[in-house]
């Protein structure tokens, strides 16, 4: 009864891993919804909304201009809007087995600089004092292990431009570029997913992280037997473009 009481307490309720298909949903739904007015009649007819589908749009269709991430699309409490986050597995003691630790931000800001088919520029910075995972005992536990009071931001910063995918909606990509957690930088390739939804930039994405790469001892609980010395980083992006860009 006991080790039944302790899997209720620390059973995983991890969240799917990032989704491009899903996150372009919710990039068109955020821009579907278009209130026509009826016409003046003697009987006044009730105003109708028409659905209007946002377009995914091709990729090389010239994007160019400063994309600037956007919060208010989508909603955190089901993780539908913009967010950074980790994965790592867990291993429990008194016979309850392995699970899968997943924390996230909505606290995320960042832009990305798109000139003549070519991603020029990109940073991303999530504020860890944001992270929060389904066992409030493990984000206290996070937070110590990060040091997130000196160190309360996570940064990606693009090494090199890359074309974006010609002729195609969506486009996949392995990213170069430099890792900041706990005050250290560390080299990484960020895998990611993008593509252009009517005016809303969508990407998804996963990049490695190494605890001791950063200096980060892994996170320990009564409960807790070990946390894997690796995981990965995950994101999902809504992105617009700066007024005055060019399209």
């Amino acid at each position: 009864m006991a080790i039944a009481g302790w899997w209720f307490l620390v059973r995983s309720d991890a969240p799917p891993a990032p989704d491009l298909a899903a996150a372009a949903e919710t990039a068109a739904a955020a821009q579907t919804s278009t209130t026509i007015a009826a016409p003046a009649t003697t009987t006044a007819a009730p105003a109708t909304t028409t659905a209007v589908p946002a377009t995914t749009v091709d990729l090389a269709d010239d994007p160019s201009g400063t994309w600037t991430v956007e919060t208010d699309i989508g909603s955190f409490q089901d993780f539908t809007s913009t967010w950074v986050g980790y994965r790592i597995d867990e291993e429990l003691g008194r016979g309850i087995g392995a699970t899968t630790a997943v924390g996230r931000t909505p606290l995320v800001t960042g832009t990305v600089e798109v000139s003549n088919g070519v991603a020029t520029s990109a940073a991303v910075t999530a504020d860890l004092r944001g992270l929060k995972s389904d066992r409030v005992y493990r984000d206290g536990k996070v937070f110590e292990a990060l040091h997130v009071d000196r160190h309360p931001e996570a940064v990606f910063v693009m090494a090199d431009p890359f074309p974006l995918t010609a002729g195609a909606n969506e486009m996949s990509a392995t990213v170069p570029g430099t890792l900041t957690v706990n005050g250290v930088s560390v080299a990484v390739e960020a895998a990611l997913e993008a593509t252009l939804v009517g005016d809303v930039l969508t990407v998804v994405g996963t990049l490695p992280v190494v605890l001791a790469a950063h200096d980060v001892v892994a996170p320990s609980a009564s409960i807790v037997v070990s946390v894997a010395d690796s995981g990965v980083v995950e994101f999902q992006l809504f992105l617009t473009r700066v007024a005055g860009g060019t399209g």
